[in-house]
């Protein structure tokens, strides 16, 4: 499902896979996330990066975003999703100028680094 926004020079439609390459983009930059999980086995295998890890859906042009990220050991959880939730919102909404109606991060794993 993509976006359409409509301007007067004609229609600009942004995809779901642009919003979450964005999306990825600005979680793997934030301090405590360590990694984000294959979307199937496929990816794991094949070590695609792409988008994994985060899920777009667009509604009646309402962005809805699943974000999942396996965060560093002795990193404050809830600091770790605020930094992700603030660049998220700030990546998406700056470069499409369109609103996040819903952004659930979900930790999946905590990495012990060596």
């Amino acid at each position: 499902m993509s976006n359409t926004i409509l301007t007067d020079a004609g229609a600009v439609v942004i995809s779901t896979t642009a919003i979450a390459q964005l999306a990825y983009k600005a979680v793997s930059e934030c301090f405590g996330v360590v990694g984000m999980p294959a979307k199937n086995f496929a990816q794991f295998v094949r070590g695609e990066s792409g988008n994994k890890g985060v899920e777009v859906k667009v509604k009646d042009n309402a962005i809805n975003i699943l974000v999942q990220i396996h965060v560093l050991y002795g990193t404050k959880i809830s600091e770790v999703a605020k930094n992700v939730s603030e660049a998220v919102h700030y990546a998406v909404e700056q470069a499409t100028g369109m609103t996040i109606d819903r952004l659930e991060i979900r930790i999946t794993g905590i990495r012990v680094m060596d």
